[in-house]
């Protein structure tokens, strides 16, 4: 019997961790995830300087907004994917869908509302071809952080698990990267946000079968 068999024949009878473990580990390492994340943002690029002024806007909260739902999806992704055999439910797929189709909403709009003139550079902004490689690079220590604690439970489907866990680290560190990142159009945010998120996810995917292998 293939190891990868045995695995998936003793998943099928083992039962939940007790007590909520998984989510309370998970917790845990998202908090070292953000930690990590602002360590690396504060090292390499710093604070918006108008931070404090920004925080009171609405753009800010839409970005923010969005990546944190990310960031909520991504964690209940995980928390289902960290069990034997588990996979994400329904609700969450959909709680993912419904973030992307709001973000695209307000970009329909943004767009809809912004002069033809003005609208590649509202799209494009100041930062376009470097904002998805660094909401990778800074979403980097918190998928480690993330695997670490993923190690400690018992996924068994480790493409989706290493999915779901760069989804979430992709969510709080881009919700990391906001607070230097000046642009403020939800046409931005919906495709180089967006963009660097799913790159997250994808290379949770390929890394999640080698990191995460019992």
């Amino acid at each position: 019997m293939k190891t990868d068999d045995l695995i998936d024949l003793l998943a099928k009878d083992a039962g939940p961790p007790p007590g909520g473990g998984v989510p309370r580990r998970l917790a845990i390492a998202s908090g070292w995830a953000a930690a990590g994340a602002l360590v690396l943002l504060l090292a390499w690029l710093g604070l918006r300087p108008d931070l404090h002024t920004a925080m009171r806007t609405a753009a800010f909260w839409m970005k923010a907004g969005y990546t944190l739902w990310i960031a909520a999806a991504g964690f209940a992704m995980t928390a289902q994917a960290a069990r034997p055999g588990g996979a994400p439910r329904r609700p969450v797929r959909m709680a993912l869908v419904a973030a992307v189709a709001v973000i695209a909403g307000l970009a329909a709009i943004d767009f809809s509302l912004t002069p033809a003139a003005d609208r590649h550079a509202a799209w494009m902004g100041h930062s376009a071809m470097v904002c998805p490689w660094r909401i990778l690079a800074i979403s980097a220590p918190a998928f480690a952080a993330i695997v670490w604690g993923l190690r400690s439970l018992a996924p068994t489907r480790l493409a989706l698990a290493g999915a779901a866990a760069g989804l979430l680290a992709g969510g709080i560190g881009a919700t990391i990267y906001g607070l230097f990142c000046q642009e403020t159009t939800a046409m931005f945010v919906a495709t180089w946000y967006t963009l660097g998120l799913a790159g997250c996810a994808g290379i949770g995917a390929l890394l999640g079968p080698r990191l995460l292998r019992w």
